[in-house]
């Protein structure tokens, strides 16, 4: 089999590339690069993930780091993944499919709120990493277990991972618009106007609570959908 070459080589996930030989430059690998990309990230933002300044970072040219990784996509994924590694690490306790399902999804969540750059840029990459892919499959296990067709478990899983997204996405927003401090006017101008929340001093707490009740909404749906497939079938 051919290699993809052109637009098609480019496209090419990190995940999925060949991996190249080490090379030896002492000090400089792409766990470090990885890492010093996250320290950036953190401290400055989506925005500032370049090549120069996670070279920078590191105190080398960024010509240097191009034999580890070849393009800003590249860091990107790389840096997300990396933050889903304490989640993806972490035992599961054998529950039933619904109470495995919410923990799945409150460890993304977590993930993506510790680290808000990472929900922006999840929404735009195939997350295709070995620590998504985990989670993943802990998720499809969790649904696959509720005995459903594979059309309502994709249909589940998806509506699963848009809305851990979507609310991760949502409180990136809030921090970055200054709602994260409670005493700020924007906070006090958009938290008068949401009556359930207006007198909660913990803004964190506003984001979480949403995060907590939408994703039960959610859940209870999801049983409703496969209720209403077992009376259809008769299993019930």
């Amino acid at each position: 089999m051919t290699e993809p070459s052109g637009a098609a080589a480019e496209g090419r996930s990190v995940f999925t590339r060949p991996a190249k030989p080490p090379r030896r430059q002492p000090g400089l690998s792409r766990d470090r690069i990885v890492e010093a990309s996250i320290v950036l990230l953190d401290r400055e933002g989506p925005a500032s993930l370049t090549m120069r300044k996670v070279a920078a970072e590191l105190g080398v040219h960024a010509t240097s780091l191009y034999w580890h990784v070849e393009r800003r996509e590249d860091l990107v994924d790389l840096a997300v993944d990396h933050v889903l590694a304490p989640e993806a690490a972490a035992p599961l306790a054998q529950l039933d499919w619904d109470a495995t399902v919410r923990e799945v999804a409150c460890r993304l969540y977590a993930a993506f709120t510790r680290h808000p750059w990472a929900a922006l840029f999840a929404g735009t990459r195939p997350a295709i990493g070995p620590n998504a892919l985990v989670l993943a499959g802990q998720l499809i296990s969790a649904l696959a277990a509720t005995g459903a067709t594979e059309r309502d478990q994709a249909i589940a899983g998806t509506a699963v991972s848009n809305f851990v997204l979507g609310a991760a996405t949502a409180a990136a927003g809030a921090q970055a618009m200054g709602l994260s401090d409670p005493e700020s006017p924007q906070a006090k101008e958009v938290f008068a106007r949401v009556s359930a929340v207006a007198e909660t001093p913990d803004s964190h707490r506003i984001w979480q609570s949403f995060f907590d009740e939408g994703l039960e909404l959610l859940l209870t749906g999801i049983r409703v959908r496969l209720d209403a497939a077992d009376a259809g079938s008769g299993r019930s």
